[in-house]
């Protein structure tokens, strides 16, 4: 029973703990809209033959212009699309 109970605790902390450190915000719209920012700007880049580097503030807040229409739910949604690969980025 501790096994079990200590395998929740770790999948708990693990499901708060990954996004918050990767994009250090535990809401579900902003996460979407790093993660379009980043597809985004990183295929700018490539296409000048840059290194993506680290993705614009501006890039973010017009991918939140975007997100900030979707309610929590479909933020959620299309990002296990995304994490799960059944949508494709934007190209």
């Amino acid at each position: 029973m501790r096994i079990i109970l200590g395998l929740i605790v770790v999948v708990v902390l693990a499901v708060i703990v990954v996004p918050f450190l990767r994009y250090g915000t535990l809401d579900p719209c902003r996460i979407l809209a790093k993660d379009m920012a980043r597809d985004a700007y990183s295929q700018m880049a490539k296409a000048v033959g840059a290194e993506p580097g680290k993705t614009p503030e501006a890039a973010e807040n017009m991918a939140r212009m975007v997100t900030s229409q979707y309610s929590e739910g479909e933020c959620v949604s299309k990002l296990k699309d995304r994490w799960l690969g059944l949508e494709q980025p934007s190209q």
